[in-house]
């Protein structure tokens, strides 16, 4: 916990305690900070009602009135301030119908999801811990609150989540749990894809990718997301055992990571790019994974071009995946390749990762833009008005700039792009 987030913390907490209420840090705060680690955030709970947090704080943002919460912005941080509170019966399994707000820190610790979860602060530094949170912690123990039949069927989400718990603090599922999890795998049918590819993606981008995949094999949930995502490998059946053999945790970067597990599934990159738009990742992110993989498949089709006794038709073919890609996703591929080395045949294939990362060094250019002569002036120099003509000419002009069979200098490009075009109109 950072000491200046720790002290503004603590100030929320005293003038609401000088005021007369109820405060504490909960949550996922209280246990990082159990466990010595770093935190992200800290949120409190209070007795006071919103409006009376608001009038305390005049800097605030009203971010969840409905459910009790205000966000106090001090100095440096902000806080989410939430009353103590109880939830009436869940609606689709995911959101309670009603919140009452009630003045008893053990009610609202009730209706957390799990005992880690369900312990709080105060600003003096005591715990107050009412479902053995702590005795958890130390065990290395994901329990729900109380029943864990209830627990889930309240918010399927928390199915999920048990798993992202178990995977990220190395601790196990007690029995209860995890059998409540397998009796109620099918309500996650009820939850939001970008709830359920939220806690994907930090399971997968988290400490320990493989056992997540692990426990999503054998608690069967992948079978039952909202909108059903087609994996080729018998809904991952068989991938725990692909895992042990070939460590997802080998894999750093958050590109790296999913690229790498959908290449476990025998997933193209079409059939990925239709998994990550249901699962409701960014454009951006699904982009970069896509990219990557298509230059996995392009490579795979291709090396067997490359022949390291000719160095040069080697060098040529891999600078024309760098243009073809970019250079930034052929290093991203480097690293892919030498995690699934096991897996990919021939000599070639391991003499190309020792020589990438040098050969792309001596690439001079892999985009357009940064050629010494540009559009503008190519159609200038050959007397022609800008049509497709002029892309596709520059795309040839840097493939072989790329390849070094000319030098990127204006005067070489110019006379190059002219007898292209003498050749094409003889």
């Amino acid at each position: 916990m950072s000491e200046r987030m720790e002290t503004e913390g603590k100030e929320v907490l005293r003038a609401l305690s000088e005021a007369g209420y109820e405060a504490y840090f909960v949550g996922g705060c209280v246990r990082d900070k159990a466990l010595g680690r770093p935190l992200k955030d800290i949120d409190i709970a209070t007795s006071a009602l919103p409006d009376e947090v608001m009038r305390l704080f005049p800097r605030h943002a009203p971010t969840g009135l409905a459910h009790g919460t205000v966000t106090v912005i001090r100095e440096q941080h902000t806080f989410e301030v939430t009353t103590f509170r109880k939830e009436s019966e869940y609606e689709q399994f995911r959101r309670p119908k009603e919140v009452e707000f009630i003045s008893d820190l053990n009610e609202d610790l009730r209706r957390r999801d799990f005992t880690i979860n369900a312990m709080a602060l105060d600003a003096h530094g005591t715990r107050y811990d009412p479902f053995g949170g702590s005795a958890d912690l130390e065990a290395g123990v994901v329990r729900c609150v109380g029943n864990p039949l209830e627990r889930f069927h309240e918010d399927a989400l928390r199915m999920l989540r048990a798993i992202r718990f178990a995977c990220e603090y190395g601790f196990s599922l007690q029995e209860a749990t995890w059998e409540a999890l397998l009796r109620h795998a099918p309500l996650l049918a009820h939850v939001a894809m970008e709830r359920v590819g939220a806690e994907l993606d930090k399971m997968i981008e988290g400490r320990s990718p493989d056992r997540a995949v692990k426990l999503l094999a054998e608690s069967g949930l992948t079978r039952h997301f909202k909108q059903p995502v087609v994996w080729p490998l018998a809904e991952w059946d068989l991938v725990p055992e692909l895992c042990a053999a070939v460590k997802l945790t080998g894999v750093t970067g958050p590109e790296l990571r999913w690229t790498a597990l959908f290449v476990l599934l025998e997933m193209s990159s079409g059939q990925a790019r239709e998994a990550m738009k249901r699962l409701k990742f960014s454009g951006k992110k699904s982009a970069a994974i896509v990219r990557l993989l298509q230059m996995d498949e392009w490579m795979r089709q291709h090396l067997d071009k490359i022949r390291m006794e000719d160095e040069q038709a080697g060098f040529e073919t891999w600078a024309g995946a760098c243009v073809m890609f970019g250079k930034p996703v052929a290093l991203l591929w480097l690293e892919l390749a030498s995690w699934q080395t096991e897996s990919l045949d021939g000599r070639n294939w391991r003499q190309l990762l020792e020589l990438g990362p040098g050969w792309i060094e001596r690439i001079p250019a892999d985009r357009v833009t940064e050629l010494a002569v540009n559009g503008t002036e190519l159609a200038v120099e050959l007397d022609k008005p800008a049509g497709p003509w002029l892309g596709a000419l520059l795309q040839e002009l840097l493939v072989e700039t790329a390849k070094l069979r000319i030098r990127n200098e204006r005067d070489i490009l110019i006379q190059e792009a002219k007898n292209r075009v003498k050749r094409e109109t003889m």
